[in-house]
């Protein structure tokens, strides 16, 4: 008989020690089970006593209450911790899950229970308090005499009250610290109903402004004193200008690249010398400054979560700060953000503190302006913010349903270095976004990654879609995205060691462009002779790719069921693979599919065919040119996400040709999975 010898329950986690009474022989202790819900999934941790072999034995069933037992997930054992991972995903908000472990010690038909998180979006109870551009200082917060700063309306707020933000501009920033709420009564900041609440950092500079100073060669300068002596951000009619690091490199117009001391000219920028209070510009072309409209930043961030506990932020525009619009720090947990519009700011969101946990970041718009006018390799030595959503992310983090487009990274929880910090990037989710116009990484994990789910993205015309480099501990998920990129599908190498487990399956994409020997790749691995990648597994993907299917791919990796395609047809893929001798790694160069499994025993199941999507638009039409030389959005830019439909037609080949994974594909109708992101007729 199976009895509860610990319980730990509360809205987040549940934790359950084993006791099996089996027969004789059994060990002693036996394991705990934590289960770990957050909004969309479950994440399941096992510790278990030396003996178990639980590798071999262990596994769990799943279902939500009141349907049929499914499998779950095979477990990820890491024998030297005694610990077992895995996860339950998608789910729905709200949902009663139960779990039951299949062990030999374990006696089957004992049922664990939890529930995934709801959000609590509406509160009653409380105080209503209103706040207006219009209003006064010493107004009483009510309809009729709403407060005229959100700064005040804030002062004696508290768990259960709503502050209704009136339509207008607040200039206004550094706002919230420190404020809570409580569980099921959170604090709740919305702007009113119908109406435009913006939270705006800056000062503008008109059009009219005569103030401006010519200093020949197209540097200009204007006399300045911020308020709150500092200044963060410039845009220019609403685009960003580059931020030159000191007053030497913007009277050049150009900054250094790399440790060859290469000149680079930049063009539209700004530097503001603090001493003498003045802020130099350069236009970017021959227009003068008078001509144009400037947002100068005097706020670093529009919200800034320090220390705070449930509280929502819905429905409110943030735009021209210093740092981020919206930053998450000290700890700051159960937070949501959420149908927000965020833009003009270095980064979107930032997550600056490792024990920040529970926060949902949901139903955002995130977007940037002008980022696409300079180089790539411009953006990526600038030291300045370009992420929509980054930083140090703790455990239960959420990142859903949000649009981003025009930034550099669009998602990148990325912290490195530190594998036995297991609570870093850790149960959390990046689900059902839909980015576009990405400069580099679409979607950027780093660090431990202990049950993260990536499912159900959608990105278009980025440079890479899914870089997980490095993935120091696992297991991360990656299941039933799709993307258009010019030069990677996946990234495993940033050179350093990534050991950690990663699973990709289902996912779909194709690639925009062709022409350069290196561009276009499905999955980039690293040479193993130089940087250790291991436990990456990859199954029933369909990539239309360029030059190479694969490159740096070796015995550590495990790939079968996936179906590769060229966009020069006239040229045959290949594949890049790598054979450890007694001194040396030798790198091979299989052109074509028969050739590179009868070698590796890799791809048995795989093919190369086209794999039909619905739409391609665009794929391999652009020709590639040096990244270091070219704007970072040299291809050509979207207005949506919508471009390519990579659903399968009928005559798809990778209809029924996927490898049946429990957890994953089990409830496909007739047990044939497809390859790809989506099913066919779903």
């Amino acid at each position: 008989m199976l009895l509860i010898n610990r319980l730990i329950a509360c809205s987040v986690v549940l934790v359950l020690a084993f006791l099996s009474g089996a027969c004789e022989g059994s060990p002693q202790s036996l394991p705990n089970l934590e289960l770990y819900p957050t909004w969309s999934a479950i994440g399941l941790e096992i510790t278990y006593p030396d003996g178990w072999n639980f590798e071999k034995t262990g596994s769990f069933e799943w279902r939500q209450k009141g349907e049929e037992w499914r499998p779950g997930v095979e477990f990820t054992v890491f024998e030297d911790e005694n610990r077992a991972l895995a996860s339950i995903w998608p789910l729905e908000q709200n949902t009663r899950v139960q779990v039951r472990l299949i062990h030999p010690d374990i006696k089957k038909g004992n049922i664990i229970e939890t529930v995934t998180r709801k959000m609590i979006l509406e509160t009653s109870g409380g105080e209503i308090l209103h706040v207006s551009p219009s209003g006064n200082k010493n107004a009483l917060g009510t309809t009729d005499d709403p407060f005229g700063s959100i700064a005040k309306a804030t002062e004696n707020a508290g768990a259960g009250d709503r502050i209704i933000l009136h339509g207008g501009v607040y200039r206004e920033g550094d706002l919230f610290t420190g404020l809570k709420g409580l569980s099921g009564k959170p604090l709740i900041i919305t702007a009113a109903e119908g109406e435009q609440a913006v939270i705006d950092g800056s000062v503008t500079i008109p059009k009219s402004d005569q103030g401006w100073e010519n200093l020949g060669n197209g540097l200009w300068s204007l006399s300045m004193v911020s308020e709150n002596d500092y200044v963060g951000y410039v845009a220019q009619d609403g685009l960003r200008m580059f931020w030159y690091k000191s007053l030497e490199n913007i009277k050049r117009g150009e900054i250094i690249l790399g440790n060859n001391n290469i000149p680079s000219k930049v063009g539209r920028g700004w530097f503001y010398e603090k001493e003498s209070n003045t802020l130099f510009i350069r236009t970017g072309d021959e227009s003068i400054p008078r001509t144009h409209n400037y947002n100068v930043a005097i706020h670093a961030h529009g919200a800034l979560l320090s220390g705070n506990e449930h509280i929502v932020l819905q429905g409110i525009e943030f735009r021209f700060f210093g740092k981020s619009a919206i930053c998450l720090d000290k700890g700051t947990r159960a937070c949501i953000i959420r149908d927000n519009v965020i833009h003009n700011a270095p980064q979107g969101i930032i997550f600056h503190d490792s024990l920040t946990r529970d926060n949902a970041i949901w139903h955002n718009e995130i977007y940037e302006r002008g980022l696409m006018d300079y180089t790539w390799v411009q953006i990526k030595v600038s030291e300045y913010g370009r992420q929509a959503i980054d930083g140090v992310a703790g455990r239960g983090n959420s990142f859903c349903h949000n649009l981003i487009h025009g930034y550099f990274d669009a998602i990148a929880p990325a912290v490195w270095g530190n594998p036995g910090q297991f609570h870093l990037n850790r149960d959390m989710d990046i689900m059902y976004n839909r980015m576009y116009n990405i400069g580099d990484d679409a979607i950027e994990v780093e660090g431990g990654a202990l049950n993260v789910r990536i499912h159900g993205n959608m990105m278009r015309n980025c440079f890479v879609a899914i870089s997980l480099a490095p993935i120091e501990h696992g297991p991360t998920y990656v299941t039933r995205n799709d993307a258009t990129y010019s030069f990677l599908m996946f990234k495993l190498n940033v050179g350093v060691a990534s050991e950690g487990y990663s699973y990709c399956y289902h996912n779909s994409a194709y690639c925009l462009t062709q022409g350069e020997e290196y561009g276009g790749t499905a999955i980039s691995f690293a040479s193993a002779g130089m940087i250790p990648i291991d436990h990456k597994y990859f199954a029933n993907n369909a990539i239309i790719c360029d030059h190479f299917a694969f490159r740096y791919a070796n015995d550590r990796y495990w790939l079968d069921y996936n179906c590769y395609y060229g966009v020069r047809t006239e040229e045959p893929i290949v594949f890049g693979w790598e054979l450890e001798r007694e001194d040396r790694w030798e790198q091979s160069a299989y052109k074509s599919m028969e050739e590179f499994s009868s070698a590796t025993h890799r791809e048995l199941n795989g093919i190369v065919a086209d794999p039909m999507f619905l739409s391609t638009e665009g794929a391999g039409a652009v020709e590639r040119v040096p990244y270091a030389m070219a704007p970072f959005g040299y291809y050509p830019q979207l207005k949506s996400p919508d471009a390519g439909d990579l659903r399968l037609k009928k005559v798809s080949p990778c209809i029924d040709r996927g490898l049946l994974i429990p957890g994953i594909n089990d409830k496909t109708p007739d047990g044939r999975p497809d390859m790809g992101a989506f099913e066919f007729g779903e």
